[in-house]
């Protein structure tokens, strides 16, 4: 074969080659920045300037530049080119819109896109509720399925596993993997905007939590050789077993002498935990279920807590006061029955209970 035919052929396929190598280099490049778009279009970012208007006559590159110079958005190019692509450019109604203080791009054109001041709703939560009752009463309330806050929070879920990002909160460092958010959302009374997600809902009341588990509290848990997780365990048991505050630091006492000394618990309030009764006496019956949340059959503190506990139960159980008591029980009227001997307790339940 001539010479220039072989240096023809070998041209070709150099140029091929070099061909390919662009192809696939594009398509890379394309590949990094769809991944690059999508993070910056879902990644939720926290913003401090929550209150923002959009004037009338303003266009998608106006509005674009106030989100940004306000921190509200970390890319003017993303959010352009999302209104673009899903058509909305001239959907974004002018207004004032009070934010959320977490927020994603595409959550944000969703809400500007409504245009509406927002409407508030109010949710109380009440000291001692569990995710359950939260759960059932966001949907008596008519704002969500009870369903959502149980899978976003991990009740219920194989494994515990929930679907809501907890890298944000140091104080959830020390919770076991496999154990859901009960005890971490904080009772309280919240008010939510009408656009607000079950990710607001359990953001907000775990922000709540973080504000309220103060500096000193946390330092004081770790002098002790305490984790977080345990005294939000403990304070949960003292919550659902007492009413008044000079109770649960007596209470809190008791229990923590109970461990220090190999007793099991033996809180009725663990056994309610287990049968979703609200008796002051468990049953024989209930005596007997073979559960890890069952204090009289499995010494130490159950393997997570049973409620979310309020302030007052949080700071007993940092906080317990010292006596010489061994048991206690609480009556139907909610008056709490000391005993420093199970003699003095069997007699106590038979005046208080039967």
């Amino acid at each position: 074969m001539p010479v220039y035919k072989l240096e023809k052929q070998k041209a070709k396929k150099s140029g091929r080659k070099i061909f390919g190598v662009f192809i696939s280099l594009v398509i890379f490049v394309g590949f990094i920045m769809s991944i690059w778009f999508l993070f910056i279009l879902l990644n939720p970012i926290s913003i401090g300037h929550t209150q923002f208007t959009i004037s009338h006559g303003q266009n998608v590159n106006e509005i674009s530049q106030n989100l940004f110079a306000n921190g509200i958005i970390k890319s003017k190019f993303v959010f352009e080119i999302y209104v673009y692509l899903k058509g909305i450019e001239g959907k974004l109604k002018a207004g004032e819109y009070n934010l959320p203080n977490v927020i994603n791009i595409k959550r944000l054109t969703e809400i500007l896109i409504v245009g509406e001041l927002p409407q508030e709703w109010e949710l109380t939560v009440i000291e001692g509720w569990t995710i359950k009752d939260i759960a059932w009463q966001l949907e008596n309330i008519g704002k969500f399925q009870a369903v959502e806050l149980l899978e976003a929070t991990g009740v219920n879920q194989p494994n515990n596993q929930f679907n809501f990002d907890i890298s944000n909160y140091d104080f959830l460092s020390d919770k076991p993997t496999t154990v859901n958010l009960e005890g971490y959302m904080f009772p309280d009374t919240y008010r939510f905007f009408a656009y607000a997600t079950i990710d607001d809902i359990v953001r907000k009341m775990l922000n709540n939590f973080d504000k309220k588990l103060t500096l000193q509290l946390r330092q004081d848990i770790q002098a002790q050789g305490k984790t977080i997780f345990d005294i939000i365990t403990m304070a949960s048991i003292i919550e659902r077993e007492v009413m008044t505050d000079n109770d649960r630091a007596i209470a809190a006492g008791i229990f923590w002498k109970r461990l220090e000394a190999g007793v099991p618990l033996q809180a009725d309030s663990t056994i309610n935990y287990i049968t979703g009764k609200k008796t002051p006496a468990v049953s024989a019956e209930d005596l007997k279920i073979n559960s890890f949340y069952n204090t009289y059959l499995y010494p130490g503190l159950p393997p997570g807590p049973i409620s979310n506990p309020g302030l007052a139960s949080i700071k007993a159980a940092v906080y317990p006061q010292a006596s010489d008591y061994w048991y206690f029980l609480t009556d139907s009227d909610g008056n709490v029955h000391y005993a420093p001997d199970f003699e003095e307790h069997k007699a106590n339940k038979v005046k208080y209970l039967n």
